[in-house]
């Protein structure tokens, strides 16, 4: 009986999607990972997952570094990149929570908070940058709905389509795919950030609050959302007529428009569950996918400028119209014990954020600053890692990895180099193009459940509105996903 019962209960959620939506870490052994009945059929549970990023880096910094006031042209850091705690709560086959809270980006000096300590952290003359006590925040906190499930939860017949809705600070964004990527299962490490274009400006590290819509049609993916902006006021930089800068757009929503945004995909061979927003780099070769799709975000009065270039001069209002193209592959082959996989993702991106409007940034700038007594030449995007990331252009992004066979190594353990590469354009810096290309591999001791990662990143090095050059980082990473 006991068997008959539990027999049944793994057969409920395999209906219900539940394995599906946690099974993207490419580990056949995994199943059903943290999960707490309430009830004795399975129909209300709350799932835990967590997943912990360390890295290991080597940067050869900008010209005219200085860490921590000393120059330095390159330096050696370690960091928590990632830490996520997430609870799904099943009440009944129609309703969900989830909560998703976190730390990122914890270094030697960035991520802390003030007060953090009182041995050199966070004082006035430390550049405001702060490394001890990082605090948890909330990622993602929404309910949802659903109005026609994947499964009647009267008939037990699938429904071809689909309709859910939710409301919170959600992830369901559109754009692309990779906007609403899922951190624990990357294939190269990490994202190249331009899927973010809005990340902590008017949202919250990727998420807004909202309204959500999200489901299938027949083999159509589709997600769509009606947000409020995070408020942002930037003051409008004010330079001497006729310099580059004279007069570009900086974010500031104080009239508090509304946005909208959506993605849909077309899946050619095996459906992707779409419980959770999070998307998947790669599958291991679980999963057979081939998927196009296209989305968008818009809202009005998103940026702003200033007439006649004058601090008192009326602000003019430009809107935010951001959209992208996308396919994303992943095909196991060689049957058998091989199990070989090749995956690939390449997206377009057109951002329209108002005239000239750009922004610098990295992943853990950790307090540069201009060396002292430099006299070379220094990168327009600034000190350390720093790079033009985005702005108002075009940016394509191409990634593709080789997963070897099984037979190659211990059954369980997995080898998958990877390449990306990226090209953009600026409205700012006119036609000059600027490039970065990236190659390392992942070895997954059980999926992306126990991984690590490495890779050697290059970025370019901006000089009389172009590229000079580049440098580059190595990086090195563990990851737990339980």
């Amino acid at each position: 009986m006991k068997k008959i019962c539990t027999t049944g209960l793994l057969f409920y959620f395999i209906l219900t999607g539940v394995i599906p939506a946690f099974a993207q870490g490419g580990s056949p052994e995994y199943k059903d990972g943290m999960t707490l009945k309430l009830d004795s059929s399975g129909h209300k549970y709350i799932r835990f997952f967590s997943w912990a990023t360390f890295w290991a880096r080597q940067t050869n910094a900008n010209p005219g570094t200085a860490v921590n006031g000393v120059a330095n042209s390159n330096y050696t850091d370690f960091s928590l990149r990632q830490f996520r705690l997430v609870t799904l709560s099943q009440l009944s086959p129609r309703y969900l929570i989830l909560a998703d809270i976190g730390i990122d980006n914890q270094s030697f000096s960035s991520g802390g908070t003030a007060g953090g300590g009182n041995t050199g952290n966070g004082g006035p003359t430390f550049a405001g940058t702060l490394g001890k006590k990082s605090e948890l925040y909330v990622h993602d906190l929404w309910n949802e709905y659903a109005i026609y499930p994947d499964k009647d939860p009267v008939t037990g017949h699938a429904n071809n389509a689909t309709l859910y809705i939710g409301t919170g600070l959600h992830y369901w964004n559109g754009i692309s795919r990779m906007t609403s990527s899922g951190s624990a299962n990357y294939l190269a490490l990490d994202v190249p950030l331009y899927n973010w274009p809005l990340v902590d400006l008017s949202d919250q590290f990727a998420r807004q609050l909202g309204i959500y819509l999200k489901g299938n049609i027949g083999r159509l993916s589709y997600r769509w959302a009606v947000n409020k902006p995070f408020t942002v006021l930037s003051t409008p930089a004010v330079f001497s007529t006729m310099t580059p800068d004279s007069a570009f757009a900086v974010d500031d929503n104080a009239t508090g428009k509304m946005a909208t945004t959506g993605y849909a995909a077309w899946q050619f061979f095996q459906k992707e569950n779409s419980q959770l927003p999070y998307t998947t780099g790669t599958y291991v070769g679980t999963m057979k996918v081939f998927n196009i799709g296209a989305g968008y975000y818009h809202t009005q009065d998103g940026t702003v400028t200033q007439k006649n270039n004058t601090v008192s001069s009326t602000l003019i209002r430009h809107p935010i119209t951001l959209w992208a193209i996308d396919a994303f592959v992943d095909l196991p082959f060689g049957g058998g014990r091989a199990n070989w996989a090749i995956t690939g993702y390449s997206v377009y991106y057109h951002y329209d954020f108002g005239p000239d409007y750009l922004r610098y940034g990295s992943i853990m700038n950790e307090n540069v600053s201009m060396a002292p007594g430099f006299t070379g030449r220094v990168s327009q995007a600034g000190f350390g890692n720093s790079a033009p990331i985005i702005g108002s252009g075009y940016s394509w992004f191409s990634q593709a990895g080789l997963l070897l066979p099984k037979t190659l190594f211990d059954e369980k353990i997995r080898v998958q180099p990877f390449g990306e590469f990226s090209l953009q354009q600026f409205e700012r810096f006119g036609s000059a193009k600027f490039t970065y290309w990236s190659a390392g591999g992942n070895i997954y001791l059980d999926g992306h459940h126990a991984r690590i990662s490495f890779k050697y990143q290059t970025r370019p090095i901006v000089v009389n509105n172009s590229q000079n050059g580049s440098k580059g980082s190595f990086i090195l990473a563990t990851q737990v996903y339980l």
